[in-house]
């Protein structure tokens, strides 16, 4: 229990340490975007190619994937509903900010970090589905929205995703484990190197990201959205632990990756839709800072359990 907690500890000081570093003038806001490219185009593919070399994928375990993809969409139906009074930009907010989940560049290491490699397995499969829906389905949907019927097709959807590092390697990753294929030795040690740096790149990038302006004027529908998801979290977690066939296990990393951030990517998504960029951003920091604090905390809770 005590390494638990240290190793939990550990992964929030490296936070500590961006937030330490910026205010230092060592790094700034703006670097974000370095360490975001490393991260989910360097050290999260080695570290999950590392990790996915060796397993022998249970095709039981590719619900995760549609379990995710289901979750997401579900979340943003939901987002879309409450918004309607609102007019259609109102509803692509809601649709771009409700159902996503940061589990690449956050919950994988942070899952890694206190569970161990088999934990990234289960975050992957997950995310597989979590990177379509959000990647894939929230933003066409939210673009189409946002701006005249039409303006946005399938050509800016295939290429969103084309251009996505991770998404791209979570497909290789998928094709592999179905066709039973492997990496050379030689290339795994490159991988386990180069992966063994994510998981403190990752929090740095988090704590360098991290920002908590808040505004008067945002607070109060920030909250708004927020009490929904997390309401939405706590029933579909509950569901989740009761009723999933699978290993304790997995169904406790997909309770967790349930209070994952929402996906970095959706700040960028709003401002290309021409929304409201700020409350987005307002959302994802404080989205980082409860699953910092719920994420460990229900590992605690479910490891004693």
């Amino acid at each position: 229990m005590l390494d638990v907690i240290a190793r939990a500890l550990s992964l929030v000081a490296i936070v500590g340490i961006g937030l330490g570093i910026k205010r230092l003038g060592w790094a700034s806001r703006n670097d974000f975007g370095l360490f975001s490219r490393l991260v989910l185009g360097v050290t999260l593919p080695c570290a999950l190619f590392t990790s996915f070399n060796d397993y022998h994928l249970e095709y039981a375990l590719l619900g995760l994937t549609v379990l995710a993809l289901v979750l997401n969409v579900a979340q943003q139906v939901v987002g879309y509903l409450i918004a309607a009074r609102q007019g259609r930009r109102a509803q692509a907010f809601a649709v771009l900010n409700s159902g996503s989940y940061n589990i690449g560049a956050f919950a994988t290491p942070y899952l890694a970090g206190f569970m161990g490699p088999h934990a990234m397995i289960y975050a992957t499969l997950f995310d597989f589905g979590t990177a379509f829906s959000s990647a894939g389905i929230a933003y066409g949907w939210g673009m189409t929205l946002a701006s005249e019927p039409g303006r946005h097709g399938w050509r800016d959807l295939v290429r969103t995703l084309a251009g996505s590092p991770i998404f791209v390697a979570y497909l290789l990753l998928l094709t592999m484990r179905l066709l039973d294929l492997r990496l050379p030795d030689p290339v795994i040690t490159f991988t386990s190197i180069v992966g063994a740096a994510n998981p403190f790149l990752a929090m740095l990038m988090i704590g360098i990201g991290l920002e908590l302006n808040l505004h008067p004027s945002k607070y109060r529908a920030a909250a708004r959205m927020l009490a929904v998801r997390y309401l939405f979290s706590i029933a579909g977690a509950v569901a989740c632990w009761f009723l999933l066939p699978l290993p304790a296990d997995a169904r406790m990393v997909v309770v967790m990756l349930l209070f994952a951030p929402i996906a970095s990517m959706m700040p960028v998504f709003t401002q290309r839709a021409g929304l409201d960029v700020e409350l987005s951003a307002l959302m994802n920091s404080v989205s980082i800072v409860v699953a910092i604090v719920v994420m460990p905390s229900l590992y605690l809770a479910l490891h004693a359990a």
